[in-house]
């Protein structure tokens, strides 16, 4: 299973999401019917090239239920947000939280009895999709409390930079800050 390894300084990992047994419930009786079905055709007498091409493209589309499953991963620090989602093909994101445009959470009904869902992260024109993540709504929650305050820092720095740049220029040009400015 994938990690996050490479924290930076004063960085601490807040919350990890990556996919539990529960998701694998229905894939599994799929997978069960599928077995079913292989054993009673390799055991007719009827078996032709139909049934094997049959059985090869269900074997394919079951894969699809497996592999998602098995390579989620979502990590939030106090200073960015980490996943990676695909099997294949691997989309990585890791973005600093000041980056983040939006966070959607997608919940169906069986994701509501397995409590999982599906965490959307948006970021400068790009959506990130990280499917099947236990307690989505609580990372989503956790995601924005973390950019809140990851935007307040910056505005704070901000600040203090613009302070202290209009105290200089005001010393530069012999002007006291606490003297009345004169256009």
């Amino acid at each position: 299973m994938r990690e996050l390894k490479n924290l930076g300084e004063d960085e601490h990992i807040i919350m990890t999401a990556r996919s539990r047994w529960t998701s694998f419930l229905l894939p599994a009786v799929v997978l069960a019917a599928y077995i079913a079905v292989v054993w009673v055709v390799y055991h007719s007498d009827e078996r032709s090239f139909f049934h094997d091409a049959v059985l090869v493209a269900a074997g394919l589309w079951l894969l699809r239920f497996f592999a998602p499953r098995l390579s989620t991963y979502l990590a939030l620090t106090n200073k960015r947000v980490y996943g990676e989602a695909g099997v294949l093909v691997t989309r990585t994101l890791d973005v600093p939280l000041d980056k983040v445009g939006g966070v959607y959470v997608e919940i169906n009904p069986l994701g509501r009895i397995t409590g999982r869902g599906t965490v959307a992260i948006t970021t400068a024109g790009s959506l990130f999709e990280f499917p099947y993540i236990p307690g989505a709504a609580k990372f989503r929650a956790a995601l924005m409390e973390e950019v809140k305050n990851a935007q307040d820092a910056a505005e704070k720095r901000q600040s203090q930079v613009l302070g202290a740049a209009i105290a200089a220029s005001l010393r530069s040009r012999g002007s006291h800050p606490s003297r009345r400015l004169r256009p």
